[in-house]
């Protein structure tokens, strides 16, 4: 006797997949909504919604808010009114521009401004931030871990030659 295919109930993820194929803006509450109208039982995870966006190549920021009709009089109130010009700009202030007198080095540790006690420390202060970007970018490479290790022992050299002579 020759098997038949017999018709399952459609999956979550086949269910997802064809909602998003009709809607290509659905978000993960709309998938929900769109499920549970069908009548099905249990929940559709936001994680499966955004494997099957990418999958499809919706992937992007979609809101899943208030639908655009109903914002609240807090909300109103805070589009409508702007607050008064501070003068203050926004945003990330410019590598120039250190706070404290101080600036994060290539590792985001602080490093000490060079001492004011003439040229060839500020050149060895500099070439020891040198020698920290080479070390990253080696670090990035992957697979010289001697050139790592030789790069460490010439910082610590260098390191320990600049502090005898500031002392």
């Amino acid at each position: 006797m020759p098997r038949t295919k017999t018709k399952r109930d459609q999956g979550k993820t086949e269910f997802v997949r064809r909602v998003l194929e009709e809607n290509p803006h659905a978000n993960a509450r709309i998938v929900r909504d769109a499920w549970v109208a069908a009548g099905h039982e249990g929940e559709i995870s936001q994680s499966l919604v955004n494997k099957q966006r990418s999958e499809l190549g919706l992937t992007g920021n979609i809101k899943g808010g208030r639908p655009k009709g109903s914002t609240s009089m807090a909300r109103a109130t805070a589009t409508t009114e702007k607050p008064a010009y501070t003068g203050k700009k926004r945003g990330r202030k410019p590598k120039s521009a250190h706070a404290n007198g101080h600036h994060a080095g290539g590792n985001g540790v602080p490093v000490e401004p060079a001492r004011r006690s003439g040229s060839r420390q500020t050149q060895l202060t500099e070439i020891e931030t040198e020698i920290d970007r080479l070390l990253f970018r080696v670090m990035v490479l992957g697979g010289l871990e001697e050139v790592e290790e030789s790069l460490r022992r010439t910082r610590r050299l260098l390191y320990q030659a600049a502090h005898a002579e500031g002392s």
